[in-house]
Protein backbone atom coordinates (compact mmCIF):
# COMPACT_ATOMS: atom_id res chain seq x y z
CA UNK A 1 0.00 0.00 0.00
CA UNK A 2 1.50 3.27 -1.14
CA UNK A 3 0.91 6.31 1.02
CA UNK A 4 0.96 9.79 -0.48
CA UNK A 5 3.42 12.13 1.24
CA UNK A 6 2.02 15.64 1.58
CA UNK A 7 3.07 18.82 3.30
CA UNK A 8 0.92 18.15 6.36
CA UNK A 9 2.40 14.67 6.77
CA UNK A 10 5.93 16.06 6.55
CA UNK A 11 5.14 18.84 9.04
CA UNK A 12 3.62 16.37 11.49
CA UNK A 13 6.65 14.08 11.20
CA UNK A 14 9.00 17.03 11.70
CA UNK A 15 7.15 18.13 14.85
CA UNK A 16 7.06 14.56 16.13
CA UNK A 17 10.74 13.75 15.58
CA UNK A 18 12.33 17.19 16.21
CA UNK A 19 10.30 18.79 19.05
CA UNK A 20 13.16 20.95 20.39
CA UNK A 21 13.90 22.52 17.00
CA UNK A 22 10.19 23.15 16.46
CA UNK A 23 9.86 24.77 19.90
CA UNK A 24 12.89 27.00 19.29
CA UNK A 25 11.45 28.08 15.93
CA UNK A 26 8.07 28.94 17.48
CA UNK A 27 9.72 30.87 20.32
CA UNK A 28 11.95 32.77 17.88
CA UNK A 29 8.98 33.77 15.73
CA UNK A 30 7.06 34.86 18.85
CA UNK A 31 9.98 36.99 20.09
CA UNK A 32 10.33 38.68 16.70
CA UNK A 33 6.59 39.41 16.62
CA UNK A 34 6.63 40.77 20.19
CA UNK A 35 9.51 43.10 19.34
CA UNK A 36 8.34 44.13 15.89
CA UNK A 37 4.75 45.08 16.80
CA UNK A 38 5.53 47.69 19.51
CA UNK A 39 8.44 49.02 17.46
CA UNK A 40 6.15 49.56 14.48
CA UNK A 41 3.53 51.29 16.63
CA UNK A 42 6.18 53.51 18.25
CA UNK A 43 7.68 54.37 14.86
CA UNK A 44 4.27 55.32 13.48
CA UNK A 45 3.54 57.49 16.52
CA UNK A 46 6.88 59.29 16.21
CA UNK A 47 6.32 59.81 12.50
CA UNK A 48 2.84 61.26 13.08
CA UNK A 49 4.16 63.54 15.82
CA UNK A 50 6.95 64.82 13.59
CA UNK A 51 4.51 65.49 10.75
CA UNK A 52 2.25 67.44 13.12
CA UNK A 53 5.21 69.45 14.42
CA UNK A 54 6.41 70.25 10.92
CA UNK A 55 2.91 71.35 9.94
CA UNK A 56 2.92 73.81 12.84
CA UNK A 57 6.31 75.24 11.91
CA UNK A 58 4.75 77.41 9.23
CA UNK A 59 3.28 79.82 11.79
CA UNK A 60 4.42 83.39 11.26
CA UNK A 61 2.57 84.96 14.15
CA UNK A 62 1.45 83.94 17.61
CA UNK A 63 -1.28 85.93 19.36
CA UNK A 64 -1.35 85.64 23.15
CA UNK A 65 -3.05 87.44 26.00
CA UNK A 66 -0.90 89.75 28.15
CA UNK A 67 -1.43 87.50 31.18
CA UNK A 68 0.29 84.56 29.44
CA UNK A 69 3.41 86.35 28.13
CA UNK A 70 5.72 84.99 30.85
CA UNK A 71 4.42 81.41 30.48
CA UNK A 72 4.68 81.48 26.69
CA UNK A 73 8.19 82.95 26.77
CA UNK A 74 9.49 80.33 29.19
CA UNK A 75 7.84 77.53 27.21
CA UNK A 76 8.96 78.60 23.74
CA UNK A 77 12.45 79.80 24.61
CA UNK A 78 13.56 77.54 27.47
CA UNK A 79 11.22 74.58 26.95
CA UNK A 80 9.85 74.80 30.48
CA UNK A 81 6.57 72.91 30.96
CA UNK A 82 3.53 75.12 31.56
CA UNK A 83 -0.21 75.06 30.99
CA UNK A 84 -2.02 77.84 29.15
CA UNK A 85 -4.73 78.31 26.57
CA UNK A 86 -4.39 80.37 23.43
CA UNK A 87 -7.81 81.97 23.66
CA UNK A 88 -10.01 81.29 20.64
CA UNK A 89 -12.11 84.44 21.08
CA UNK A 90 -9.85 86.55 18.87
CA UNK A 91 -9.47 84.03 16.03
CA UNK A 92 -12.11 85.81 13.98
CA UNK A 93 -10.30 89.14 14.27
CA UNK A 94 -6.94 87.59 13.41
CA UNK A 95 -8.41 85.65 10.47
CA UNK A 96 -9.92 88.88 9.09
CA UNK A 97 -6.48 90.50 8.85
CA UNK A 98 -4.94 90.84 5.41
CA UNK A 99 -2.46 88.09 4.54
CA UNK A 100 -3.65 85.59 7.17
CA UNK A 101 -4.37 82.18 5.64
CA UNK A 102 -5.05 79.96 8.64
CA UNK A 103 -5.90 80.57 12.28
CA UNK A 104 -6.16 78.01 15.05
CA UNK A 105 -6.47 78.34 18.83
CA UNK A 106 -4.02 76.17 20.74
CA UNK A 107 -4.08 74.49 24.15
CA UNK A 108 -0.69 73.87 25.77
CA UNK A 109 -0.60 71.41 28.66
CA UNK A 110 2.30 70.62 30.94
CA UNK A 111 3.05 66.92 31.37
CA UNK A 112 2.72 65.33 34.78
CA UNK A 113 5.97 65.09 36.65
CA UNK A 114 6.42 62.28 39.12
CA UNK A 115 8.93 62.15 41.91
Amino acid sequence: MSRRIGILYLARQNLKHKPFRSLVTVVAVAVVALVLFPTTILGKSVSDSIELGVARLGADMMVISPSNVAKVSSTLIAGNPSTFVMDGSVTGQVAAMEGVEKVSPQLYLATLSSG
